[in-house]
């Protein structure tokens, strides 16, 4: 058994030896946050689906998932074979149209069930999680919400300095109605939505096709502005897409998540991956830490729980095979674990 740091030690061991650190976040800093709102199955629970061409329980059930990302990809596996056999090009059509459904039904259910306002935060909270992320130069999140947007916006917590600049700006210094994504050589974006998020939204300016942020500029409520966006059939950049495949196709389309992808595995230095379950559907993420190119030496990852149980073990299995993959191009990768709990990432 792996010996299970405390993350504390984890951060001091890594600033001793490497010059910059780097975290990854998966769902579980949001589900630690809240279990209640971020877990796929309290999601599922009031997600509404309208359009769907079957009775949401059922699909679900007849699944026996409550993962949006699952569903969709058996959805569009069995439309596949609908279309290569040739039982039914209509039953496929349904198919790929439920897909549809269950893919904007999750960035619908999100934001029902989002929080309204930053100011739900409470100021321990938010100190609590400034602190765990202070050390880190590059921030790199597979969640959609906005909590982590709060957090590095929040004011008042000037003496825990924390990564906030995300890319985007004002179009020009006279035009400063919505905040567009620049990416240009040296760029000091130092937060990544790898997966996209709610508040970002592919919009048309002068003919051509931009991705912008809802936030201050947007005038009132965050997540009103949202909830209206949705309410108007325009959905946010998010990945939902199931397979392997359709991730990685749908991230190429992207600039601004092609251009993420391109810099997770630019990472030089340590990385913290935190909340991340590692399984299957995580590997077009890993696949680039694992590049003979990615120049990350120190990895550190973060345990969940007993590190005996099913969850933790896969984990620490994951992890290792990605250290044996980069090993195997002759590349080096110092790999450590630490007790995620440890990290009080919201709360102490």
């Amino acid at each position: 058994m792996s010996e299970i740091l405390d993350y504390s030690e984890a951060v001091e061991a890594a600033q001793a030896s490497c010059e910059e650190l780097s975290l990854l976040l998966g769902n579980g800093f949001s589900i630690d946050y809240d279990p209640m709102t971020f877990r796929y199955e309290s999601l599922a629970a009031e997600a509404k689906l309208p359009g769907l061409s079957v009775a949401k329980e059922e699909l679900f059930d007849r699944l026996g998932t409550d993962n949006f990302e699952l569903i969709i990809e058996r959805l569009r596996a069995a439309a596949a074979l609908e279309t290569t056999y040739q039982f039914g090009v209509e039953v496929a059509e349904r198919m790929e149209s439920d897909a549809r459904v269950v893919r904007n039904g999750l960035a619908d259910v999100i934001a029902a069930r989002h929080p309204d306002r930053a100011s739900v935060l409470t100021s321990d909270e938010i100190m609590h999680a400034r602190t765990f992320l202070s050390p880190f130069k590059n921030i790199f999140t597979l969640s959609y919400d906005l909590l982590l947007y709060w957090v590095v916006n929040a004011v008042d917590t000037n003496s825990i300095p924390v990564p906030r600049a995300d890319g985007f700006e004002w179009p020009s210094f006279k035009s400063r109605d919505v905040l567009v994504w620049k990416s240009r050589p040296g760029s000091p974006q130092r937060i990544h939505f790898l997966h996209g998020a709610l508040h970002l939204f592919v919009t048309t300016r002068d003919d051509s096709a931009v991705l912008t942020k809802l936030g201050w500029a947007s005038g009132g409520n965050l997540v009103d502005a949202l909830r209206a966006e949705l309410a108007a059939g325009k959905y946010p950049l998010v990945v939902t897409e199931g397979t392997h495949a359709e991730k990685v196709e749908r991230i190429e389309r992207s600039s601004y998540l092609r251009t993420a992808h391109r810099r997770l595995g630019a990472l030089r230095g340590a990385l913290f991956i935190h909340g991340m379950s590692m399984s299957a559907s995580d590997d077009h993420v890993l696949e680039r830490l694992e590049s003979e190119t990615c120049a990350v030496d120190t990895l550190y990852v973060g345990v969940h729980g007993d590190p005996k149980s099913p969850t933790a073990r896969s984990v620490i299995e994951r992890a290792r095979r990605l250290k044996e993959r980069r090993e195997s191009g002759f590349k080096g990768l110092e790999l450590y674990f630490y007790d995620s709990a440890s990290a009080h990432a919201w709360r102490g």
